[in-house]
């Protein structure tokens, strides 16, 4: 669970279907919040509930949620109860199938995808902005993946895997993405690093080019700009209807001349053949570079196999 959204996590693929057919669940070091749900569906309703946790303020809360079926739980850290448990359970694995049925719904994505393009001229749809990021991940064993913003954060989790991936967390709060971006250049000097932001929260701390320029700090932030706070944006619309949007639009700022103002690499990209070349140029250039792609304000991606 790394994200507000919980179980509706686009990077979890079809998890929440997974979930509710669980006929046992094992909290690791994991509340059994918001998140969860608070154990109500798609959290399931009759699963055995066991948990390991370090706080043990936390069996009483979860006992609150679920009552009697919670049954075993184990004071430890989570690291170690998962080493333990591996080596206790692994001459005793037989559901090699649910196995493969987890692996298959996690990793699920809607074909459609592999067709989605932008409507409108000069703008990309996010899963065109995305997907040409991958091969950049793929290229090194210690590539790292910011993830950072609201509807374009849950995007890019759902398109893009990594070695090491850094998001805004459960809180759901944005803005970090471009220091995150320069600790884990401090963290894996050789490797790639790409943050993936939109245009509302790489306006937190624009000025980090400058500290990154300085210190010699190369990465590739990619923004998914769609002139507007999307997240926002979507839960008027959905919520309210089109004739509230209040206060949701942005100026379609070329970030990527702002990085070049602070001494970095920039370009902007409005074509989706445009991207793997600038991307390219981007890494090369070895500096911190900025890539502003124009794109469609899609809402973020809900995530459900037919039948």
């Amino acid at each position: 669970m790394e994200s507000p959204r919980g179980i509706a996590d686009p990077s979890l693929g079809d998890f929440a279907a997974l979930l509710a057919r669980a006929d046992a669940v094992l909290l690791l070091g994991k509340r059994l919040d918001f998140t969860l749900k608070h154990g109500k569906p798609p959290f399931p309703a009759t699963a055995e509930v066991h948990q390991v946790d370090a706080d043990e303020a936390e069996f009483a809360r979860s006992r609150r949620a679920v009552g009697d079926r919670l049954q075993l739980v184990g004071q430890a850290d989570a690291a170690s109860a998962v080493r333990t448990l591996t080596e206790r359970a692994s001459a005793r694995i037989a559901a090699a199938d649910w196995l493969d049925e987890c692996r298959a719904a996690l990793a699920f994505r809607p074909p459609a995808w592999d067709t989605l393009a932008a409507a409108t001229p000069g703008r990309l749809h996010p899963v065109q902005m995305l997907r040409p990021l991958q091969a950049l991940l793929d290229s090194h064993p210690d590539a790292v993946l910011v993830c950072d913003g609201g509807e374009i954060g849950q995007w890019a989790m759902a398109c893009l895997r990594a070695p090491h991936r850094v998001n805004n967390g459960v809180a759901g709060s944005i803005g970090a993405g471009l220091p995150y971006a320069l600790a884990a250049r401090c963290a894996q000097p050789e490797a790639p690093v790409v943050a993936v932001m939109g245009d509302g929260t790489v306006g937190f701390h624009i000025a980090e080019f400058d500290t990154a320029v300085r210190h010699g700090l190369g990465f590739v932030a990619v923004i998914g700009n769609d002139a507007r706070w999307n997240a926002e944006y979507q839960i008027q619309l959905r919520d309210y209807g089109p004739d509230r949007l209040l206060a949701c639009e942005l100026l379609p700022t070329r970030y990527d001349q702002v990085a070049q103002a602070f001494g970095g690499h920039g370009e902007g990209v409005t074509e989706a053949a445009a991207l793997a070349p600038a991307l390219a140029r981007a890494v090369a250039s070895g500096q911190p570079a900025c890539i502003n792609v124009m794109i469609e304000g899609a809402p973020a991606p809900t995530i459900k196999r037919a039948g």
